[in-house]
């Protein structure tokens, strides 16, 4: 059992070295029992009534340890834990060396599509697992000595078709919008490493993530002759 005084910890974590500032954490690389180590800190809202706030800064970042824990008892690469303290929002894990799947990419590094079709493998047995991450684009893929799935602050425990087809979806525009001329490819490989894992019930995910693409470019359509006729009447 390691202890941590909440007030040594934050000291100790602002002299890491900042790699990461959201709007609910900070990610910082520090030393951890003499290893490399990411701590993830959920930050205090001040906004937020102090009590409050603690309840769900705890309850969140247990959900998310346990989900990582989850993750990694169903086969999908992702950072160990270390350690985790709820009480004061801290998460402590293996700290993953190694470039993004975006910057992979962006380079045109060789063997993109095999990044491609594991990043569809790890994704298909976190699903296989009851879980989906939320957030599953190039840039939440490390590409080390394993690829290897980060950031599971969004990720929630769902069976549903919807949610899952979600993560397809975002994988999608994560690579059309930043490596528009391999889209096509990338896309195709990810399919590809995602059936592996959940076989026939990966079509009818992939039929759902296609409606989903549908719909939001419905929505754009819409928006675009909104305000198009707002245009026109000026």
């Amino acid at each position: 059992m390691v202890s941590i005084d909440y007030r040594d910890a934050l000291k100790y974590a602002s002299t890491c070295k900042l790699l990461k500032r959201g709007a609910e954490s900070e990610i910082r690389l520090c030393k951890f029992m003499g290893l490399d180590s990411v701590f993830k800190l959920r930050l205090r809202k001040p906004y937020m009534h102090p009590r409050l706030d603690s309840m769900l800064r705890s309850l969140r970042t247990r959900r998310e340890a346990r989900v990582i824990r989850d993750a990694i008892e169903g086969g999908v690469s992702a950072p160990l834990l270390y350690a985790v303290f709820p009480s004061i929002g801290l998460i402590v894990m293996e700290y993953i060396r190694g470039p993004r799947l975006k910057d992979v990419i962006d380079e045109g590094v060789k063997g993109v599509e095999e990044h491609a079709w594991e990043a569809g493998r790890q994704l298909g047995l976190l699903h296989r697992a009851g879980i989906v991450h939320g957030d599953p684009t190039t840039s939440n893929y490390i590409v080390g000595e394993r690829l290897v799935l980060i950031d599971y602050g969004l990720a929630e425990y769902t069976t549903s078709i919807e949610e899952r087809a979600v993560d397809l979806h975002l994988f999608r525009r994560a690579v059309e919008s930043t490596h528009a001329r391999l889209a096509p490819t990338l896309y195709n490989a990810f399919l590809e490493g995602y059936r592996v894992v959940m076989g026939g019930e990966a079509y009818r995910v992939e039929e759902r993530a296609d409606e989903i693409r549908l719909r939001g470019r419905y929505v754009e359509e819409r928006r675009r002759s909104v305000w198009s006729g707002v245009a026109d009447s000026t």
